[in-house]
């Protein structure tokens, strides 16, 4: 299948969701998917009336109290995505108007505003299924790049997933591991693992802060990326890694990348906080468009869909 045919089978999937099928409580997913919809439409524009016909279009109500309540709901979202426009800054590749309650899609997209775009459409895997390889293997190359700004200088980050430097079996990676962070192995719990198995068991990027006197109490960091819906259930991967290795007076610091746009500007927490896990250092979309460094992001693969759907908008005029 062509880069083209995956293309125009991606925005199939996205006209064909008239409606997405979250509950009312998920604002940050609908967020999202009025976003798709500023970026693919004719215009770039979209309002609370154009979202109001698009998901309720073809309802007849039993009361206008019913109408009522979808309508406060659309609202609610627009709210969101206002906050969005504050948080993100320029980085946001959309301008809000408060007084029309519009969102647009900014005429000029920067490097940024890619960025965030590749983060959304990252995050709608159901929509760009045909580019599921592209999306996720690219977004464990950003995270691990994110993890290298964000710790000191001589921190050593690795990738321990797809395109890992640590060979053989899920056993022998394991080992390795221990090797280069200069700590023991459980044996018991290595020998549970499937002597067959070659995958990561979970791990996608590990990093550590060394220190010259190989003592075995030093900072390490566990980290798993995660794109598309239900990545909380992604949060148990790396944690099983406390089992194999064994951590000196100090248990791992454990990390999920996510696509998702999480952080309240108001309330200076997640939105949906309850799906994240106790003892979790959370990067999601606006904390890793401020540390990429875009050292390669253009030279990817995902950077051409990125292109590719800001043509579609163009060629639709």
């Amino acid at each position: 299948m062509t880069f083209e045919e995956k293309f125009e089978g991606c925005m199939k999937n996205f006209q064909n969701q008239s409606s997405p099928g979250y509950t009312r409580n998920d604002l940050y997913l609908y967020a999202d998917f009025i976003e798709l919809i500023a970026l693919f439409s004719k215009d770039g524009v979209v309002s609370v009336g154009d979202i109001l016909d698009r998901f309720y279009g073809t309802i007849e109500y039993s009361s206008p109290e019913a109408k009522d309540e979808d309508e406060i709901f659309i609202k609610k979202i627009f709210e969101l995505l206002k906050e969005r426009s504050e948080l993100y800054n320029t980085y946001y590749p959309y301008l809000f108007d408060d007084n029309e309650v519009l969102l647009s899609t900014k005429p000029n997209i920067s490097e940024h505003n890619k960025l965030y775009i590749y983060l959304l459409i990252s995050s709608k895997l159901n929509i760009f299924n045909d580019f599921t390889k592209e999306l996720t293997t690219e977004f464990e190359y950003i995270s691990k790049e994110v993890l290298e700004k964000f710790l000191p200088n001589n921190a050593i980050v690795k990738n321990f997933g797809r395109n890992t430097a640590y060979t053989g079996n899920a056993r022998n990676k394991i080992k390795q591991l221990a090797a280069d962070l200069n700590l023991t192995v459980d044996d018991y719990e290595i020998q549970q693992i499937a002597e067959r198995n070659n995958q990561e068991r979970g791990l996608d990027i590990v990093g550590w802060i060394p220190f010259e006197d190989n003592c075995m109490n030093i900072l390490v960091f566990l980290a798993q990326c995660a794109c598309g819906k239900n990545y909380e259930v992604k949060q148990h991967d790396a944690r099983r890694f406390r089992n194999y290795l064994n951590f000196y007076k100090l248990e791992p610091i454990l990390i999920m990348f996510i696509s998702y746009s999480l952080i309240s500007l108001r309330d200076k927490k997640f939105y949906h906080s309850d799906l994240v896990e106790k003892d979790y250092l959370i990067f999601e979309r606006k904390r890793i468009i401020e540390l990429y460094g875009f050292s390669n992001f253009s030279a990817m693969n995902s950077y051409k869909i990125i292109n590719e759907c800001i043509a579609y908008k163009e060629s639709l005029v």
